[in-house]
Order: C-alpha cells, then structure tokens, then sequence
C-alpha cells in the first residue's frame, strides 16, 4: 500500500488541489451549472424521471454518473469529491500520452477562473474525449469499444458528440469493416438511452427539449458577436494550423473541441476549448522540454491563490451551515443570510410557485423534489417553451407565484431568467404582496 501511494502521490496531490479549488478556490462557480447538475443527480435518486419530472437539456448520461456516489451522501461535497476523481483520471491518461509536460494543461483549466473545472456534463463530455483520444493513441484497433466511448459522448452532450464521429470517417474512409464495428459500438449507448427514454415514456419530452428547443436555444441563448467570438476564432484557427501539420486523429478530435463553445461563445464555455488547444499543442513540445510541466502546476497554484484571495476579500465566504445539502460548501456571507430569510419567507406560501435562481437551493433546503420551475431559464423548456410553461400556470388554481424580481431585473448579458413568463403573470394575475425583493401574485 505504502509503495502504491509513493507511486502515485502526485495524483494524490492533485485530487487535493482540485478539491481545495472547488470547495474554497473557486466556489461562486459552484453556484451556477454545477448546482443545476447536482439538482439532476439529486432527482433521480429521488426516483424523478428527466425531461418528465424536471427540465434538462443535455443528454443524461452525466446525471446518471454522478448519482451513485449521492445515494450514499445526498450532498454536494459528495458530488464534488466524485468530479475530483474525473479530473484526475483526466490528468493521468494526459500523462500516460504525453508524459510529465502535460501538467500544462492544469494551468489551462485554471486559467478562466477555474471555470474548465466546473462539475458539468460539459466537463464530463471533455473527459470522455480524453478517454477517447486515450484509446485511439494507445488501443486503436478496439474498434468496438471507441465507438461505444463515442456514443457516451453523444448521450452526454449530444452538441459535440455528434461530430466527433467525422474523424472517424475521415481518417477509415476506406476501411469498411473497421467504420461498421465503430458505428456498431456507437449506437449500443444510443439504443440503451432510448429503451430506458421509452420504457419511462419520456421520449418525445427528450425530443423536445434536447433536441427542438435547440431552435429556441440559438435564437434567444447566442452570442452572435462579442469578444468571445473573437477569441475563439483565433484559436479555431491555430487549432485548424495545428491540425495541418499534425494529422493524427487526436488531433482532429481536439480540433472539434470548438463545438463547446457553440452558440454561446462565453468565458465558461470557451475554457473547456482552451484545455482541448492546449492538448493539442502538446504534440508540438518536444519531450526534452517536459519540465515545461513543472512550469504549469507553479503557474496553476500561484494564479488559484490569487483568485482565492481575491475571492476571499471581495465576497466574505462563509459555510452554509443551515442549508441542507450544501452546508459544507462556501458561499458569499450576504447571499447566505438573505438565502435564509428568503427561504423563511417563502414558506409563509407553502406549495407556492416559485419562479427564482434560488429556488433549487430552497428545493434543496426543504428536501424537496425537483420540477420544470427549478431551473427557470427561457430557453430549458423545450420548442415554443413559453407557450407550454404559460399552460401550465394557467392550470393551476387556488395557487401562489413569488417572482423573484431582482433576478427579473438583472440586465447582465449572462442572465437567462424567464422575463417572458413574469411579465405573463404580471399582465394576468393580481399581485397580493411585495417583500424584499419578491412579488406575489395569486391564480385563483
């Protein structure tokens, strides 16, 4: 045992860095995506039913993942610990590659405000690629088993799955045999998903919200032109010299790494771009500058550091020790004491309608289950999402709506908030109350 730690300490080391990085470093991050994505593994031990029960836009391979480690602590530490040991398996399939210059790549996840990190089902499409790239260097001929990992990929996140089946085409156009054997393994994942989506009959609400509100998605989520455009052009573009020079199908796989940020074009998503071109440099570093490693774990841990002080300075965190669920995590000292009275507040309407970014953590709060309202963004209810949400409210009588108007009047680029629906409510129902920073409107 002794022996086996002195072997393998440095992924030791790194399971501490990158929980000390969730769990302190980093942890506003932790209230955005990474919430939501603990919300869908929370729901299905639960025994809620995606795209029935709760509203997902992604594929639910990731959900499903994570949700084994929650049945044994139902709390977001635990999900957390179980991302920590994702990304070093990530890190030591990089190095079984590329050897000791490929701790690099730490300071690339690093680099946007550790964002590359965040427990998503973006991070775990990301790690299946390096699966992915792992097999195809090492174990190409498992023909089979690659395109089973690709077909992970697509139930994971189906935007960027869906493409890394053209290396494939490319590079074996004119081996037949190995292309059928891909395809074979590709869709045993696909068929599975859809069994499970059919014998839970849930099927056409998959259609509709993973695949029909794309429409929606890109009509009202992109972002058509803004600095992020501009700096993900440059990289597709030294990526796609990369590629020319280097033809290997690693390469090309990287290369579509260009999918994560489409249609958004922000920060987070780009982080996880900036990982795959930064793997793909790696074969253009030759191995006598490994040490180049070394370089990026002092980079990695002397930019944390800041951004932890930084953090720690500007936002006071503090434990959310009342919160259910998420009391071991951090959160900023005055979100934390408003979360608690706002959450007194709303249970002075028990069963109310709840539309606000707070409202996951009040379901996490009262242990309650997970609903369409959870995530309450406008482009996560499917094709025509508004018209459906605004049936629903309809429907519902004798019934109390608390809007969270500081969430409706976030004008940032980055807020998603239905303002569609509230405005509905507001035109339609009569409003009863205004607390803090709530209105109440009751159906009758």
């Amino acid at each position: 045992m002794i022996n086996y730690i002195k072997r393998n300490y440095p992924y030791f080391l790194l399971f501490i860095f990158v929980f000390i990085i969730y769990w302190i470093v980093a942890f506003p991050n932790n209230y955005g995506d990474p919430l939501a994505n603990y919300g869908f593994s929370y729901a299905l031990i639960k025994g809620e039913i995606p795209y029935v029960d709760f509203n997902t836009i992604s594929t639910p391979l990731y959900a499903f993942v994570m949700a084994p480690g929650l049945l044994i602590w139902n709390n977001f530490i635990m999900f957390l610990l179980e991302q920590c040991l994702l990304v070093v398996i990530v890190f030591y399939l990089l190095n079984k590659l590329y050897g000791r210059k490929s701790y690099i790549v730490l300071f690339a996840f690093c680099i946007c405000n550790c964002l590359a990190f965040n427990a998503t089902y973006n991070f775990f499409s990301l790690f299946l690629m390096m699966v992915l790239i792992y097999y195809e260097s090492k174990k190409s001929d498992e023909d089979y088993l690659i395109g089973i990992i690709i077909g992970l990929i697509i139930i994971t996140k189906h935007t960027v799955g869906g493409l890394l089946i053209l290396p494939s085409i490319y590079y074996y156009r004119k081996d037949l045999l190995k292309l059928i054997k891909r395809f074979v393994g590709l869709i045993i994942p696909i068929i599975i998903l859809s069994i499970y989506l059919i014998i839970t009959n849930s099927f056409t609400s998959f259609i509709d919200l993973c695949f029909l509100g794309l429409f929606d998605f890109t009509n009202k989520n992109g972002h058509f032109f803004n600095a992020w455009v501009i700096i993900s052009g440059i990289t597709f573009i030294l990526s796609l010299i990369m590629l020319l020079k280097n033809k290997k199908i690693a390469s090309f796989y990287l290369f579509l790494g260009f999918s994560f940020v489409i249609p958004l074009f922000d920060i987070c998503h780009y982080s996880y771009y900036l990982v795959c071109f930064t793997i793909q440099l790696l074969d253009f570093i030759p191995d006598k500058y490994s040490k180049v490693g070394y370089l990026g774990i002092s980079l990695s841990v002397v930019y944390c550091t800041l951004l932890g002080i930084s953090y720690y300075y500007q936002l006071n965190p503090v434990l959310n020790n009342n919160l259910y669920h998420l009391e071991y995590i951090f959160n900023q000292k005055e979100i934390y004491r408003n979360s608690l009275k706002f959450y007194d507040f709303f249970d002075s309407y028990p069963n109310a309608l709840i539309l606000s970014s707070s409202k996951m953590k009040y379901d996490f709060y009262k242990d309650r289950k997970i609903d369409y309202f959870s995530v309450p963004l406008y482009v996560n209810f499917g094709y025509d999402g508004n018209s459906k949400m605004k049936k629903r409210i309809d429907n519902m009588h004798d019934t109390y709506v608390i809007v969270d108007m500081a969430d409706y009047n976030d004008k940032s680029a980055n807020s998603q908030f239905d303002k569609e629906l509230v405005d509905y409510i507001n035109s339609k129902y009569e409003k009863v109350k205004s607390k803090y920073i709530f209105d109440v409107y009751y159906i009758k």
